[in-house]
């Protein structure tokens, strides 16, 4: 019998956080037998193999590892060892409750067409354990969803779900997305253009539990800056992208004065020590979000005059932590940002 759901876990050296995830999925009011848990290691040196093997399942969870070659690619390599014929991809550091898997389950009971359902995610309160993570709830989230209707620009794979169907026929991720950053946004766009409507349940909740240093946070900013111009080159240049994306070229002079050549990093940086010291949050929250785009654009300026994203070790590496956003700011094309919600 064809099972329902097969649910993608793509990690990286994330073990302590699969040792809290995994055992909610294992633990889902869905019927055990019409679901498969697929736990896709992405180059783990961490002992994630030997915890995946130690658990006591009562549903099937497969393992595979692969030597290390970024989230596109690994939520690939997991879609094709997918029995089910829906494919739900989450990261390996959400929590979620037990009724995520039958929530999903209902679109595609109503719903016979080519479809797909976001769910939301929030941070966990476990994760703001650090002043960059309490800076996360300050500003209300004034994102626009429509529930029936949502836009592929505001799609995210950490609890998305689809047709297996319908991911191979748009051509599954790019894996020339070795880095963080607009993969999920570059496939929602395909899926798009072949009639996949997507549906966003803010009822549907994953709970973020990376609690994130500023440095991985930067790195992630980064490496989306350097995927930038491959997404918005390999989509025609339009307007409207270049623009969402802030690279477009009537806007560069102005980001590398603010963000490359002028003394208002050296600012940032010495404001944001006093911010630290005295628990500020507002004053670090504007800290911290030019220091995310500052990093963006250090990689956005050496990727110009490339025609894919970096796709060395490092980046590769880096990206598989699963972390959930790079910033505080909803406003921010950095991708993944506008869809944590306090």
């Amino acid at each position: 019998m064809m099972l329902d759901f097969s649910v993608i876990i793509p990690t990286y050296n994330n073990r302590s956080a699969l040792s809290r995830t995994l055992p909610a999925l294992l633990a889902q009011q869905f019927p055990r037998r019409r679901y498969e848990i697929i736990v896709l290691d992405d180059g783990s040196t961490d002992g994630t193999r030997e915890f995946v093997d130690s658990l006591s399942a009562p549903t099937t969870v497969r393992y595979r590892w692969q030597p290390n070659r970024g989230r596109a690619a690994a939520r690939n390599a997991g879609a094709r060892l997918a029995a089910g014929r829906i494919l739900l991809f989450l990261d390996s550091d959400i929590l979620v409750g037990g009724d995520l898997i039958a929530r999903h389950a209902r679109y595609y009971e109503q719903q016979p067409g080519p479809v797909g359902v976001q769910g939301r995610t929030v941070i966990h309160p476990d994760s703001r354990r650090t002043l960059l993570m309490r800076t996360k709830d300050l500003a209300p989230d004034l994102t626009r969803r429509s529930r029936s209707d949502l836009s592929p620009y505001q799609l995210v794979t950490r609890n998305l779900s689809i047709r297996a169907e319908d991911l191979w026929a748009a051509g599954g991720f790019d894996e020339t997305f070795v880095g963080y950053g607009w993969e999920d946004i570059d496939l929602g766009l395909r899926l798009r253009a072949r009639g996949v409507k997507f549906f966003y349940d803010p009822a549907i909740v994953g709970y973020d539990c990376d609690a994130r240093t500023l440095d991985q946070a930067r790195a992630k900013a980064r490496q989306a800056g350097e995927s930038a111009f491959y997404f918005w080159r390999k989509h025609g240049s339009p307007l409207g992208m270049g623009l969402f994306l802030e690279i477009h070229p009537v806007l560069l002079p102005m980001k590398w004065l603010i963000y490359r050549a002028g003394p208002y990093g050296r600012l940032a940086r010495r404001i944001l020590r006093w911010a630290e010291r005295t628990e500020s949050l507002w004053v670090a929250s504007e800290c911290y979000a030019y220091l995310f785009w500052e990093a963006y654009y250090a990689g956005v300026f050496p990727a110009r005059g490339a025609d894919a994203p970096d796709a060395g070790p490092v980046t590769a590496r880096a990206s598989r932590t699963g972390a959930s956003s790079v910033g505080p700011s909803p406003q921010a094309p950095l991708p993944e940002a506008a869809n944590v919600e306090p």
